[in-house]
C-alpha cells in the first residue's frame, strides 16, 4: 500500500516527462537539415551502423559510448534522422526531468520546482535542445542523475553508483568524466559526513572507475584500436585547444557574472553556517559540481557549451534563493502557479504546431525522403535539395574519389554512404597528432582523386582548415565550379 501511495504522488513525474517529451519534440522535429553539430554526429553514427568502424575509419575525438548507443537504437529502430532526433527527445527529458528530481529532493515545493524546469527549457530553447542528440548533452544527462543520486544519501551503496555513473561519463565524453570525477574527490574532501565517506569507500570508487576504464581500454586493445583511440581523442587536444578557441562576449558575461555570484552565496552560506547541516550539505555538493562543470565552456565558449557549463550552478542558486526567501513561498505561490499555466500553455501550443507543420511537410508529395532515407525526418527547401542532389550526382558519376574539403561533406556522403575519413569533418583538432599537416601528406600521396572546396564565405566553419585549402588550390589544378564549390583536381 505504502509503495502505491509514494507511486500516486509520484505521478507528477510523469506528467512532467510526458510534457518534456512534448516539447523537445515539437522544438527537435521541424528543423532544416542543415551542416551543422547535427548532422556531423549523424555522419559519424551513420558510417559505424554502415560498417565503418569507429576510430579506425571515423575521425571521432570523443570517447564511444554515445555513439554505440545510437548504433544500436538505428539497428532496432531503424537509421535515419527522425530516429535520430526523437531520440534526442527522450535524453533531453531524461535531463531536464532529473534536474525536477533534484530540486524536489532538495525540498523545493513541485511548483517551484517545474518553473525553475519551464525557464530552463525556455532559455535553452534554441540551443542545447535544438543540437540534437550528441554526446555533451548525453554526459550531462548523467552527471544530473548522478548528482540526484549523491543528494538521495539514502543508498549506502552510493559510492559504487557514482562509481557506475563516473565510468558511463568518462566513456560518454572524457573531459566530462574526468571533471566529474575530480569533483566527487573534491566533495569527498569537504564533506562534513564522514561516515558516508570514509577512506575505504574513497578507495573502492576510485578503484571501480579505474577497472572500468582499464576493462575499456582493454576491449580496444583486443579490437586493435586502441592506438586510434589514443591518436583520435588524446593526440589532436593540443592543436584542438589551440586552434579553436573561440567565444562570445554575452556569453561569456554570463558564465563569469553567474559564477561569481554562486562562489559568493554559497560560499558565505557555508562559512556562515545559514542553513542547517543537511543544507548546507546539499550547498557543497552542487556548489562543488557547478565550479568544476564551468569547463565544460573551454575552448569554444558559446551559448551551448555555456548553458552546460552553468546547469548545475543555475540549480543551486535556486536551491540557495528559494530557502533564503522561504518566508515568501506563501505570498508567491499563486503568481507561480499562474506563470506555470501560462508557459505550460506556450509550450504545448508551440510544440503542437510544429508537430502538426512537420507532419504535413513530410506527407506531402514535394518531400523527397522515404523512410530508407537517412535524411528522413528532416525538413529541406526544393532549392536546397535539389542543389544537394547535383553534388551528389557529380560525387556518384566520377569516375574518381571525389573529397568535399568543407563542413558540408556529411550533407552528400550521408546519401551516398561513402567514408572519406578525416576529409568528412575537416576540422582543426580531429586530425589526430600530425594535426593539419597530417592530412596533407595524405593529400600528397592521393592519386586519381577530386577535391571540392566550398568558396562561399559565409558558410565556412571557423574550425576547418585554411591551410589544407590553401594547398589544394595552390598544388592542384582548378578544373571549374559546381553550385559553390570549386573543383580541383
Amino acid at each position: 500500500m505504502n509503495h502505491i501511495i509514494k507511486k500516486i504522488k509520484e505521478r507528477d513525474n510523469i506528467f512532467v516527462l510526458l510534457l518534456l517529451l512534448f516539447t523537445s519534440t515539437g522544438i527537435c522535429l521541424n528543423m532544416l537539415i542543415s551542416s551543422n553539430d547535427e548532422v556531423w554526429n549523424f555522419q559519424n553514427v551513420y558510417k559505424m551502423y554502415n560498417g565503418f568502424k569507429i576510430y579506425k575509419d571515423v575521425n571521432v575525438i570523443i570517447t564511444p559510448l554515445f555513439f554505440w548507443c545510437a548504433e544500436f537504437i538505428f539497428h532496432i529502430l531503424g537509421a535515419n534522422l527522425f530516429v535520430f532526433r526523437l531520440s534526442h527527445c527522450i535524453l533531453m527529458s531524461i535531463l531536464f526531468l532529473f534536474t525536477y528530481k533534484i530540486l524536489k529532493k532538495l525540498n523545493v515545493p513541485k511548483t517551484f520546482s517545474l518553473l525553475t524546469i519551464l525557464v530552463m527549457v525556455l532559455q535553452e530553447f534554441f540551443l542545447l535542445i535544438r543540437t540534437s542528440f550528441n554526446y555533451n548533452n548525453m554526459a550531462l544527462m548523467f552527471a544530473v542523475i548522478g548528482i540526484y543520486y549523491l543528494i538521495n544519501r539514502q543508498n549506502k551503496r552510493n559510492w559504487l553508483i557514482q562509481a557506475i555513473i563516473s565510468i558511463c561519463i568518462f566513456l560518454t565524453k572524457q573531459n566530462i568524466g574526468i571533471y566529474y570525477i575530480v569533483a566527487n574527490i573534491l566533495y569527498m574532501l569537504v564533506s562534513d559526513n564522514a561516515k558516508e565517506y570514509k577512506i575505504k569507500e574513497f578507495i573502492k570508487y576510485i578503484a571501480l572507475v579505474c577497472i572500468g576504464i582499464i576493462l575499456f581500454l582493454s576491449f580496444l586493445l583486443i579490437d586493435n584500436n586502441l592506438y586510434n583511440f589514443f591518436n583520435y581523442t588524446f593526440g589532436g587536444l593540443t592543436e584542438f585547444a589551440n586552434e579553436n578557441v573561440a567565444f562570445e562576449v554575452p556569453c561569456i558575461i554570463y558564465l563569469v557574472g553567474l559564477m561569481i555570484i554562486n562562489i559568493i552565496i554559497s560560499i558565505f552560506i557555508i562559512k556562515k553556517k545559514c542553513f542547517s547541516k543537511e543544507k548546507e550539505e546539499n550547498v557543497k555538493i552542487l556548489f562543488t559540481f557547478s565550479i568544476v562543470f564551468s569547463l565544460i565552456a573551454y575552448p569554444i565558449f558559446n551559448w551551448a557549451h555555456v548553458l552546460m557549463g552553468t546547469h548545475i550552478c543555475v540549480i543551486n542558486l535556486v536551491y540557495i534563493v528559494y530557502n533564503v526567501f522561504k518566508d515568501f513561498e506563501k505570498n508567491i505561490a499563486k503568481i507561480v502557479k499562474f506563470i506555470n499555466f501560462i508557459l505550460i500553455l506556450g509550450f504545448i501550443g508551440f510544440a503542437g504546431y510544429n508537430i502538426v507543420v512537420w507532419k504535413l511537410n513530410i506527407e506531402s508529395e514535394q518531400y523527397p525522403y522515404s523512410w530508407e532515407d537517412p535524411f528522413f525526418g528532416g525538413i529541406i527547401a526544393t532549392e536546397e535539395y535539389e542543389k544537394d542532389e547535383k553534388i551528389i550526382d557529380y560525387i556518384k558519376n566520377n569516375d574518381k574519389n571525389v573529397i568535399v574539403v568543407s563542413n558540408r561533406a556529411a550533407l552528400y556522403m550521408v546519401p551516398l554512404k561513402r567514408n572519406n575519413g578525416d576529409f568528412d569533418l575537416p576540422f582543426k583538432g580531429n586530425f589526430g597528432i600530425k594535426g593539419e599537416k597530417g592530412l596533407i601528406e595524405k593529400i600528397q600521396n592521393m592519386s586519381d582523386t577530386i577535391f571540392l572546396i566550398y568558396e562561399n564565405e559565409s558558410s565556412i566553419y571557423y574550425q576547418e582548415v585554411v591551410e589544407t585549402k590553401e594547398y589544394i588550390k595552390n598544388n592542384k589544378k582548378y578544373m571549374g565550379k559546381i553550385e559553390n564549390f570549386s573543383i580541383y583536381e
